[in-house]
């Protein structure tokens, strides 16, 4: 069944995220909603929240996943700018999900960031989601970003004082490339996930290290779902309401 929704000029609608989610499914021949979620990793409830149109959705922390799985550029999926051919504009063939290939993303300007989830801090650096909020989110943080996706994260716990403190929120920026020396989002293939400081990048593996430890860990691609660029830590003060 097609889900591709039109204008009154019998042009496909870009307009909205729904819209552009749709046309994309459909042109993918991917329009199984649980079957695209399985292959992103969502519960089929957060496609089905996307796709809804009523629910007027403006973003999703999942919309770099979702556009890598429909062959789109996330930039045109997340905001409508820009083509969707994700592979036309690019002379390169398109990055594996655990690779760190920067995504061409606009200049920095004061974006409005959803908070889309509480996540609460473990001594080992991992962390486990206490909420998980598709769409818009759980209120907004304004602040300087070049990513269109960039998403926030409300954390919970002391065991990454001082860097991260509770009730604090991280900027996590999924389409800018990690350098050295940055701290990361990490999510493994088993579920877990982690902040930790990027040391350096081999053939097969990342080097981390602890935030508040001098503990260090490799992490081998194999077993690495993502890997993204955390970008400013702000304080609760920053949170406005939706």
């Amino acid at each position: 069944m097609a889900l591709t929704l039109y204008l009154p000029d019998g042009t496909p609608d870009w307009f909205s995220l729904a819209g552009r989610l749709r046309w994309a499914m459909d042109k993918a021949e991917k329009t199984n909603q649980s079957a695209l979620a399985r292959e992103v990793g969502v519960k089929p409830q957060a496609i089905q929240h996307l796709v809804d149109v009523s629910k007027a959705a403006t973003g999703s922390k999942h919309v770099a996943a979702l556009a890598a799985a429909l062959s789109v550029s996330s930039i045109w999926l997340a905001t409508g700018d820009g083509s969707p051919d994700a592979i036309e504009t690019s002379p390169s063939p398109a990055p594996e999900p655990d690779d760190l290939t920067e995504i061409d993303a606009p200049l920095m300007q004061v974006r409005r960031i959803p908070i889309v989830g509480t996540a609460k801090m473990g001594d080992d650096g991992f962390y486990e989601e206490i909420s998980d909020m598709p769409g818009a989110g759980d209120g907004h943080i304004e602040i300087a970003t070049a990513d269109p996706n960039a998403y926030g994260l409300r954390c919970r716990g002391m065991s990454m004082f001082p860097a991260v403190r509770d009730g604090w929120y991280v900027v996590i920026e999924p389409n800018r490339r990690p350098t050295e020396g940055e701290y990361v989002l990490i999510k493994l293939r088993d579920g877990r996930k982690m902040l930790k400081e990027l040391l350096f990048e081999r053939p097969a593996s990342f080097e981390v290290m602890s935030v508040n430890q001098a503990q260090r860990f490799t992490i081998e691609k194999a077993d690495l779902e993502s890997i993204q660029a955390v970008g400013p830590i702000v304080p609760p003060s920053a949170w406005r309401p939706v």
